[in-house]
């Protein structure tokens, strides 16, 4: 989570000009997720991020659990001014990934990109009444790797 805050803090820093143009409750994100890693297996999900959203120019953040159900991705997002909600489906093609998030609203989704080593993802929420919002997530270190999803059963 520390280095997520450190990571909002540089980027406005790095542009003062563009965050003093904006409103007070306005942050701005941005995130360069670098190029898909060459042919070879595809990056590993599994883990904890931080994450960072701002509905609305509000700053949420929270904890994102991925994990493997079966051959394929599931989760939790757990915001911390929230519940946690089911992260119903995680789609990831080259570095493109797509998150279909359960609310008792209807789906939430993300479409992002995954960076090149696959620790950082960068993109947009879209809520289930149509607005967009920014959200940054990184995944955080852990000395535990879980088999890669090419090798798990279906």
């Amino acid at each position: 989570m520390k280095r997520l805050m450190t990571l909002a803090m540089a980027a406005a820093i790095a542009a003062p000009a563009a965050v003093a143009a904006q409103p007070a409750t306005s942050i701005a994100m941005t995130c360069d997720a670098g190029d898909a890693a060459a042919a070879g297996e595809a990056p590993n999900l599994h883990g904890h991020w931080d994450f960072l959203m701002v509905p609305r120019g509000t700053p949420s953040f929270g904890l994102m659990s991925i994990g493997f159900v079966g051959a394929d991705y599931g989760g939790s997002l757990a915001p911390a001014r929230t519940a946690p909600v089911v992260l119903r489906n995680i789609t990831l093609t080259g570095n493109y990934i797509h998150m279909v998030v359960a609310s008792t609203e209807g789906d939430v989704l993300f479409d992002g990109t995954l960076s090149a080593k696959g620790d950082l993802m960068c993109g947009t929420v879209t809520y289930h009444g149509g607005e967009t919002f920014p959200m940054v997530a990184q995944k955080r270190p852990s000395t535990y790797q879980s088999q890669p999803q090419s090798q798990r059963a279906r």
